[in-house]
Order: C-alpha cells, then sequence, then structure tokens
C-alpha cells in the first residue's frame, strides 16, 4: 500500500502543464503569465484547446490512481482511495520534479473526487461554471466550488468510510483556497485576470 501511494504521488507530481509548454513552446510556463503550471495559465500561453488538454490531463491524474486503488484494496482497506487521493493531490502541488512547487491542485482535485464523490463534484463543477460564465474568473469560480463541495458531499450522502471523504474534502477545500491567496488579493483589488478563449499561438 506504502509503494501504491508513493506511485500515486509521483504520478501527481508530473507537471503536465510545465511538460507541454516546454515541448511544444520551447519555454518554461514559470517564467510567463501567472507563473504557475496549471491549465488556466497553459490557456494565456498556448491558447484554450491546451488548456481544455492539460485540465483533462491533471484530472486523470487524480481519477485514475483513485478508481485503480479502489479496486485494489477498496474492499480490505476502506480508507485507501481517500488516501490515495491525497497523495495524487499532494504530488500535483508539492510537485518533486519542479522542487517542491506544482500547481493549486483544482484539476487533480476534480479527478479525485469525481472518484470519490461524483455527484458532489459535478454540482460544485456547475457551479464553477456558473461562477465562470457570470464573472469569468476561474479562481472565484474554483474558490466557490471548493467552498460549496464539503456541504453537497454532506447533502449527498457521499461522506465515506469513517467520514473521510467528507473530511478530506474540507481539508482540500481550506487547501485550494489558501494556494489562491494572491488571486483573491488581485480580485479584491480588481486586477485578476479573467478568462478568455484564446486559439492557440
Amino acid at each position: 500500500m506504502v509503494l501504491y501511494l508513493l506511485l500515486t504521488y509521483i504520478i501527481g507530481s508530473i507537471p503536465t502543464g510545465y511538460l507541454v509548454v516546454k515541448i511544444f513552446k520551447g519555454i518554461d510556463i514559470r517564467t510567463v503569465g501567472s507563473g504557475n503550471i496549471g491549465a488556466t495559465n497553459v490557456n494565456r500561453v498556448m491558447g484554450t484547446k491546451w488548456f481544455v488538454i492539460v485540465l483533462i490531463l491533471d484530472a486523470l491524474k487524480g481519477y485514475l490512481p483513485v478508481i485503480i486503488s479502489n479496486v485494489l484494496f477498496g474492499d480490505k482497506f476502506l480508507y485507501m482511495p481517500a488516501l490515495t487521493g491525497i497523495a495524487a493531490i499532494i504530488g500535483h502541488t508539492f510537485t518533486i520534479f519542479l522542487k517542491f512547487k506544482g500547481g493549486k491542485g483544482v484539476a487533480t482535485s476534480l479527478g479525485v473526487f469525481l472518484a470519490l464523490a461524483p455527484v458532489s463534484i459535478i454540482s460544485s463543477l456547475f457551479i464553477f461554471l456558473i461562477v465562470l460564465y457570470f464573472f469569468r474568473y476561474i479562481s472565484l469560480g474554483s474558490i466557490t466550488a471548493a467552498i460549496l463541495f464539503p456541504a453537497f458531499v454532506f447533502i449527498y450522502g457521499e461522506s465515506g468510510y469513517l467520514n473521510l471523504v467528507l473530511i478530506f474534502s474540507l481539508i482540500s477545500a481550506i487547501f485550494i483556497i489558501y494556494k489562491h491567496k494572491d488571486n483573491i488579493k488581485r480580485l479584491m483589488d480588481g486586477t485578476e485576470n479573467k478568462f478568455d478563449i484564446k486559439k492557440g499561438k
């Protein structure tokens, strides 16, 4: 089990956005835009097509390990899928490949909770899209969805074994909000970048 969690951390650590921009544009994404390696900054550098690709790949880093963990360990070790999700998110946000500096964990968390609490995460995704549509701030949509997600987990009864999924969702929400502290400041200052559909460069 420990080896599986370590493997999940390594998979989560794969810096998808960094690699995509480095391979196809030849530049270090950390030196442009917001400096973040996530899909939002990829959109600024390479366009919306690559935003979607990176978003999906980052989500899969969380979704697949949790699904496999449930198949391999779920019957005997009911806590393993949640621990696997934690390992994936930690890997993404503290990637071993970039001196433990990674993304904000939103896309990978989406994948993790799509496996652990699908109804709740789809509801949060719906909230995210509504906020994005009306305000065009990905950060605001992510923060709002993160805040409401634990409530959805509780309401829909997807709290999991010993309420581990509910506890995990609360911790993840706090962590995502913390990772967006700079975005929150820019939102308050009115300097946050709005999301625009961009063609590839």
